[in-house]
């Protein structure tokens, strides 16, 4: 049976980080960048776009030669990078570091994908680091772009979770949501009262420059209530934050011992408090481990599960929420690798077209086994129709795997990364890629 595996503090380092296409079967656009140096490996999370068409994304490793693990070599700390578009077709794109990160004062080990604001400040977490050493509790950060072209951007630490409380979280991985005031929202997989994550809020100051302000909206009691979130929460309409806990909720002895996970709402009462309701809780049959953040599209909440179903190899799932509380959940996809051409593992969440076709990764699957990007189209009776887009291949010198970050859709065209893991357990041997895909 497979378990996905996650070792939080097990983090190697890559010292180079290739910038190229798809390099598998499927209609690849190719030759992005390769870029040798210290100037990030391992991306692990999904991209972003600016109007310009400027992709921006982080490498978990590379950069600062600063954090070791593993036989005491030195792979870097992570970094924050942006890459610019060719003036010609078929030209090269540039790659710019815009931060490395240094464990000591501004965190290590950057997964979560970033989110930019209206100005065009970046945001993001850092899993470790922040309080003087490589494992510390993580920190949150914001990267503002130069007055002028050409200049440095500038980072600032937003905050550093406090390890030694009982009440803060610790390791941020989700990406983080802003609400319409530029309050910032996120989770941490541990730390809290139970020492099983929480959700909280980061508020600006009413004086630039000033301390970010964090709250606690809940921590979870790793009940029915669900434990360890790793995706982060998206703010629904209702002003309501939605997510997902890995572990916990219904409990399964025998597929999933510390519970196949949740889908949960947190909602304000009448008096301010944060309110938690479990939407769903899986029981394996329909999913175990849900990694990533849920996307919400037409009134209803996307998402993946990283395992069970009914081969093992995880699901996408639609929760709608009904009146007074309810949800109705339904599998849209069981993946099926080996059989077939089907991807398996699914550690990213999902993305949308305006036609309402739904898109995605695989860590393993496809005709290659090392992963894949799949289309889920939307038919009638509820049925939807998969179709894999490109698929990767784990041979030749530069291997082609690691699908741990989704896929952007950007002026007609899929971006992603690749991690070069061969397991997700903490251990990203090489390097890896930023990807394109076109003719789909």
């Amino acid at each position: 049976m497979h378990v996905p595996l996650f070792r939080m503090l097990s983090i190697p380092f890559a010292c180079v980080f290739l910038l190229a296409s798809a390099f598998a079967s499927g209609p690849q656009n190719r030759a992005i960048q390769f870029v040798t140096g210290a100037n990030g490996a391992a991306p692990t999370s999904t991209l972003i776009a600016d109007s310009a068409g400027n992709l921006y994304g982080t490498t978990s490793e590379g950069g600062s030669n600063e954090c070791n693990y593993r036989n005491s070599e030195q792979y870097g700390c992570g970094t924050v990078f942006e890459l610019s578009p060719p003036a010609a077709e078929g030209g090269r794109w540039t790659h710019t570091v815009l931060h490395e990160f240094h464990y000591a004062t501004d965190g290590s080990f950057p997964f979560s994908s970033l989110v930019m604001d209206a100005a065009g400040n970046l945001y993001g977490t850092a899993l470790k680091g922040g309080n003087g050493s490589p494992y510390g509790p993580g920190t949150v950060y914001e990267l503002s772009p130069p007055a002028e072209p050409g200049g440095s951007w500038t980072f600032t630490t937003l905050y550093t979770f406090q390890s030694s409380s009982d009440t803060d979280g610790s390791a941020p991985w989700g990406t983080l949501v802003f609400d319409q005031a530029g309050n910032l929202y996120g989770t941490t997989q541990v730390g809290g009262a139970n020492s099983c994550g929480t959700v909280y809020e980061l508020s600006p100051p009413s004086v630039p420059g000033d301390p970010w302000t964090e709250t606690v909206l809940f921590t979870f009691p790793y009940a029915a209530a669900g434990g360890y979130p790793i995706g982060g929460v998206i703010l629904g309409s209702d002003g309501s934050l939605y997510g997902t806990t890995a572990l916990r909720g219904y409990l399964d002895s025998t597929n999933c011992t510390g519970g196949c996970g949740t889908v949960f709402r947190l909602s304000r009462n009448t008096e301010g408090k944060w309110i938690e309701k479990v939407l769903h809780s899986f029981d394996f049959t329909d999913g175990f481990y849900p990694f990533s953040s849920l996307t919400y599209f037409k009134g209803s909440y996307y998402g993946t599960t990283s395992a069970g179903g009914s081969d093992n190899q995880g699901t996408v799932f639609q929760l709608t929420p009904g009146s007074g509380g309810s949800a109705t959940f339904t599998i849209i996809h069981n993946f099926t690798f080996p059989t077939g051409n089907d991807g398996g593992i699914p550690y990213a969440g999902v993305i949308f077209d305006q036609s309402g076709n739904l898109y995605g990764t695989t860590f393993q699957g496809g005709t290659g086994g090392y992963g894949a990007v799949y289309r889920l189209a939307p038919a009638s009776g509820g049925v939807w129709n998969e179709t894999i887009l490109a698929t990767f291949s784990g041979s030749g010198s530069t291997p082609e795997i690691g699908l741990i970050g989704g896929v952007l859709l950007h002026n007609n065209q899929l971006f992603g990364t690749t991690a070069d893991c061969t397991e997700f357990d903490g251990l990203c041997d090489r390097s890896g890629y930023v990807y394109s895909i076109t003719g789909f």
